[in-house]
């Protein structure tokens, strides 16, 4: 059977058509992934960021006629969706940051035995991590240090610093939150 061409299916799914949506979606999604693999590593990140490209295709399905070529297209609107998850995961870091320096006499004591169980479970998840993301985690986190920094520090490339930040803030979160959940469920 031959497959409808990428232009005619675009058409189809302008106008609502489902099926022409789920026949690119089945053809596309076993090329995203890997793409988005290879920049994060995280499972459940690239699961998320496949599913949520093409429910903006779906969403704005009127624009797509304006589409010359669909794969690349989608492999732009995967990487901005990853590089869009890397800001947020900065500004929570920045944010973060920047509220461990408040001071914890002001705050209630359900504040700081709240802040000081979401410190211990950072530490607990961050002595789970490999040796070289430990480092590169703990010299942004807690040292402040760019990018270039820590690539000078570790002797590694900025990108290869990038990839190790982002997988390992992305196991800490999930550890800390599977911690936290089994301490409140049991």
């Amino acid at each position: 059977m031959m497959r409808t061409s990428d232009n005619d299916l675009l058409m189809l799914i302008s106008e609502g058509d489902r099926q022409a949506f789920r026949e690119l979606y089945l053809y596309y999604t076993p090329i995203l992934y890997p793409f988005i693999k290879s920049l994060c590593n995280d499972d459940a990140l690239c699961e998320d960021i496949v599913q949520e490209v093409f429910v903006k295709l779906w969403e704005n399905r009127q624009k797509l006629v304006n589409i010359q070529q669909v794969k690349p297209y989608l492999f732009k609107a995967a990487k901005n969706r990853f590089l869009n998850e890397l800001r947020k995961q900065q500004n929570e870091l920045t944010f973060i940051k920047n509220s461990s320096h408040k001071e914890i006499e002001t705050e209630t004591p359900e504040q700081q035995l709240t802040f000081k169980e979401g410190m211990r479970l950072g530490d607990e998840a961050l002595s789970r991590l490999s040796p070289q993301k430990r480092i590169i985690v703990t010299l942004s986190t807690r040292e402040n240090l760019s990018l270039d920094e820590i690539s000078q520090r570790v002797g590694s490339s900025k990108n290869v610093v990038k990839k190790l930040l982002y997988q390992g803030l992305a196991t800490m979160r999930k550890y800390e939150f599977i911690k936290y959940l089994k301490n409140w469920l049991f």
